[in-house]
């Protein structure tokens, strides 16, 4: 058969190399986010961590409802009873 030599142009080096890095990024980029996603789920899981979660969440709304009542009480007596 033929053998057909043709040199590759520098523009398409350039675009072979593109295409090639796209790829490698959108595949590096799902595998990454399944690991991550399985990673925060074997963390979640625990009830350990979930009474951490817990605790954090407490803490905050108790900081916000003192900060609040203290610099905006006019937003507390807006609350119907």
């Amino acid at each position: 058969m033929f053998n057909i030599k043709e040199e590759i142009s520098r523009k398409d080096k350039s675009e072979i190399k593109k295409m090639i890095k796209d790829e490698l990024e959108k595949e590096m980029k799902a595998r990454l986010s399944k690991a991550v996603k399985e990673e925060v789920e074997k963390a979640l899981k625990g009830k350990a961590s979930k009474e951490q979660i817990g605790d954090i969440s407490k803490s905050i709304i108790k900081k916000l409802y003192k900060d609040l009542s203290l610099h905006h009480p006019y937003i507390i007596d807006r609350i119907k009873v």
